[in-house]
């Protein structure tokens, strides 16, 4: 890091948000913010937010002051607006219509300060057929299909319950994110706008593949020569960057293409690079050494190399039989419950390019080595005076100051104080006519240069792009590894909306091709392991020294120093340490003293712990990246005022998947003496107890969540057994009790359909959902009001023709939004470099060098 230019306060440092939202997605987004510097308001009614019963109330809260309002009296709404009079963002979280009879709904504000930012978060949106429903977290999970995603992993069959707070976390980056793009906009136009976010917008990350597969995988007649293209793409694109010969394209183009057998099922056990394995002292392990050299060093750290002589593993860690497949994994979990987790360490430390990491709590992510190096565990004062260990800053910034100091709020702590400020603050002057957006979205004119590769890292700057932003994909000739992973699929959400330029950074002229990018870029994003920058010459010196205003973005897996730095890292790893695998496997999993099972049962509890570890950490950190390089452009967006240096706009930032997947487990990330258990979810994967759960139905499944006493009653109320409110607190303890309770509840609901219950508990505004039993892909791709809503929409791509790609994640009252096609592997070379000023003569002998790559068009030729 470089610290020879002047250190900046926060990255958010004047900043004034009116933050009306409870639980975690509003409260988290409104923390990131308050981190970097905002001054935050928390505004609750007298009884105070409700998540204040839980401890991740002081982590979603740190640094705010609190202001407690009765919003259902004049008084309390006056008071309301003059908060927001002078607010520069406001926050809300609730069902559409409430904040409008609250006297504080978006046309209300806009009328008192037409320069705010205001953000309403909901459950379903502000429109459609469930606008109207209850909107938390596991009713939206459920909603969405999201459920579906766990039905393998206890041993019955239907939904699951997920265990991590996915939506709401996204929900809360997302938030992050639009504000931050709508202020960008702001100095543009000099008005603010409503931002739209929902928890169910905020699952679409989630559905990286299946959405697209489904359209490929079951083309319609006149689509099936285009996914055969699309096939034959792939393996011409193997070919180029692994050096193959052409043997398997021309065996592909002779045969009739068959979806079935290039799409076929995934093994029913592990591949043995990608595996759970417990260790002599009972110590699980995830690994997710998915590259070839990967899984080469997985297997010299096991002293497993001699497997390569055998034919059935000689191309390892591809392995054609699935009974040849379960002989290699049993040879692993023999292997490594051989040592103990220690021996194993020291062995690991000396092979780094080794990804295994040890499956952790939440609570035990906070003693990792590599998360206390870089400062993602730190102590916050408490509420009652207690000390507590939290997550720290979502982002290390090379200039700017995060700040995690301060403690979360009392009830009211601040009341008075805030609104003798409000009474004599000077509301802005109106801003000037705005100007015309044409469609455009709020980042428009920002340019990202992108040399980042896989998943978390294009993700993100997918995100920007969808916002409007420029973003100039940088491969390597022949093509990232995502647009071969699953057969091409990844290609697509990573490169949507996209420009591929592919170079060689190892030669020369790929370098200065490069840096001629850097010098036009706002934003540049890598996720290397460290040195790599260096030898490709695109490390940050060399960035800030061709453009200082640019903002240089490490996406890192661990980091760019201390003891982990050199490891790989692949979703698998990040869900291992975060504790998302953990929390996902259900009670009584892992077995205790596993590594004493007999080979068949653990196996069994091996398969268990890794079903467990859904691919949610890549989009977890996706877009932990997409809002730290947001929190960055209002950085500059500040110097841009006049108030900063001329040189300082541009400053180095790094993100880790550590740290952003510890942020959606920071329900319980936190811990201090005294700390009650969080509950655990349930051996069945139904829930975390019997208001919280999956309960089956007459017809289908239905997820009951009556997190509130009142919510109970009315329950109780609505099926005619009012004698069962009285068991509220039982329901909590757990036990005999508990278990009882749901045996009942379970009676009651056989006794109707799963869409019935939702239709006739909704009049009775009781907080039930029935289960999609669609896969989120296909429910994406189906659902009339998706597409209503713009979170579906449909495109062109020369190469495969019209198809329904994800669409809106926030909708802006003022911005549209911009979403591409699939792009190809240098589908933009010729035109980047054309705009570079290189000639029609030099862009072929760059071609001819191997220097370049560029698209010949939709014409497959082997």
């Amino acid at each position: 890091m470089t610290g020879s230019r002047r250190v900046r306060t926060g990255a958010c440092e004047g900043l004034r948000i009116v933050d009306f939202s409870t639980w975690m997605a509003g409260p988290l987004a409104t923390m990131l913010l308050a981190d970097n510097g905002a001054d935050v308001v928390k505004v609750e009614s007298p009884d105070g937010d409700p998540a204040r019963d839980l401890p991740a109330f002081q982590t979603w809260n740190r640094g705010k002051r609190s202001v407690t309002l009765d919003l259902k009296s004049d008084g309390g709404r006056e008071r309301a607006l003059k908060l927001v009079r002078t607010a520069d963002v406001i926050v809300t979280s609730y069902r559409p219509g409430v904040a409008e009879r609250l006297g504080i709904g978006y046309d209300k504000v806009h009328e008192v300060n037409p320069r705010a930012v205001y953000a309403a978060i909901s459950g379903y949106g502000a429109e459609g057929e469930r606008s109207h429903l209850k909107g938390y977290e596991a009713l939206v999970c459920a909603k969405f299909g999201r459920m579906m995603m766990f039905e393998r992993i206890a041993d019955r069959a239907g939904p699951g319950y997920p265990a991590v707070p996915c939506a709401s976390y996204s929900a809360a980056m997302l938030t992050a994110q639009g504000v931050l793009a709508a202020l960008h906009r702001r100095r543009q136009t000099g008005a603010g706008q409503k931002v739209d976010v929902s928890l169910l917008a905020a699952l679409i990350p989630y559905d990286l593949i299946m959405w697209i597969g489904r359209q490929m995988r079951e083309p319609e007649p006149e689509a099936e020569e285009q996914t055969a293209t699309m096939y034959l793409h792939s393996l011409m694109g193997k070919r180029q960057m692994l050096g193959s010969d052409d043997t398997d394209v021309k065996d592909a183009q002779s045969k009739a293409y068959d979806p079935k057998q290039v799409h076929r099922p995934d093994f029913r056990v592990p591949r043995p690079n990608y595996l759970t394995a417990v260790t002599k002292d009972g110590v699980w392990l995830q690994f997710a050494n998915t590259i070839d050299h990967l899984c080469f060093a997985q297997m010299q750290a096991l002293d497993l190399l001699d497997v390569y002589g055998d034919e059935r593993f000689a191309k390892l860690p591809a392995v054609a039989d699935e009974a040849d497949s379960e002989t290699l994994w049993e040879i692993v979990l023999e292997r490594v419950r051989s040592k103990t987790y220690d021996e194993w360490m020291a062995v690991f430390d000396e092979h780094q390019d080794v990804a295994v990491e040890r499956i952790r709590w939440p609570l035990e992510s906070l003693d990792h080595r590599q998360v206390e190096h870089n400062g993602h565990a730190v102590d916050v004062p408490g509420t009652g005076g207690r000390e507590t260990q939290q997550i720290g800053p979502l982002v290390r910034f090379s200039e700017s100051q995060s700040q995690t100091g301060r403690r979360a709020p009392n009830l009211g702590e601040h009341t008075e104080e805030v609104l003798a400020e409000a009474a004599v603050a000077v509301a802005p002057q109106p801003p000037p006519s705005a100007a015309n957006t044409n469609g455009e979205g709020p980042l428009a004119g920002v340019t990202v240069v992108d040399f980042s590769a896989w998943i978390a890292a294009p993700y993100s700057t997918g995100v920007l792009a969808n916002l409007g932003a420029r973003v100039i994909r940088v491969e390597v000739t022949g093509g990232d590894f995502s647009r071969y992973s699953t057969d091409g699929l990844l290609s697509f959400p990573m490169t949507q909306g996209k420009e591929s330029i592919a170079l060689d950074l190892k030669q020369p002229q790929g370098r200065e091709i490069a840096q001629k990018l850097i010098r036009q870029a706002d934003m540049i994003v890598h996720n290397f392991r460290p040195g790599v920058p260096e030898r490709l010459g695109i490390d940050y010196e060399t960035c800030h020294t061709l453009n200082p205003q640019a903002i240089y973005l490490n996406a890192a897996s661990y980091g760019d120093s201390g003891p982990d730095r050199r490891k790989p890292a692949f979703y698998a790893i990040a869900a291992a340490n975060g504790g998302s695998q953990m929390r996902q496997t259900g009670a009584g999993h892992p077995r205790p003293d596993s590594q004493n099972l007999p080979l068949d049962e653990l196996k069994d509890e091996a398969w268990r712990l890794l079903k467990a570890a859904e691919w949610n950490a890549d989009p977890i950190a996706a877009l932990g990246s997409a809002t730290a390089l947001l929190l960055a452009l209002y950085a500059r967006d500040g110097d841009g005022s006049g108030e900063g240096a001329a040189d300082s706009g541009g400053q180095e930032l790094m993100t880790t998947m550590l740290c952003s997947n510890m942020y959606a487990n920071s329900d319980e990330t936190i811990t201090y003496d005294g700390r009650p258990e969080p509950p655990r979810v349930d051996a069945d994967v139904t829930g975390v107890g019997p208001l919280y759960r999956l309960y089956q139905a007459a017809e289908g499944w239905v997820f009951l969540a009556c997190l509130r006493r009142a919510e109970w009653s009315a329950f109780c109320d609505a099926v005619e057994r009012p004698e069962l409110a009285s068991r509220w607190d039982e329901a909590w303890v757990g036990g005999e009790g508990a278990t009882a309770l749901a045996a009942s509840i379970q009676e009651i609901l056989r006794g109707h359909s799963a869409a019935d219950w939702e239709r006739l508990l909704a009049e009775q505004d009781v907080p039930i959902a029935a289960v999609e039993l669609r896969a989120p892909g296909q429910f994406c791709l189906e659902d009339e009001t998706m597409r209503e809503l713009g979170h579906m929409v449909q495109v062109e791509s020369e190469t495969y023709g019209t198809y329904w790609r994800h669409g809106a994640l926030q909708k802006f009252s003022e911005d549209g939004q911009t979403f591409g096609p699939w792009e190809p592997l240098g589908g933009r070379t010729r035109a980047i470099l054309t705009e570079l000023g290189y000639g029609v003569e030099e862009i072929a002998t760059l071609a001819g060098d191997g220097v370049v790559e560029v698209w010949k068009g939709t014409e497959v030729t082997a």
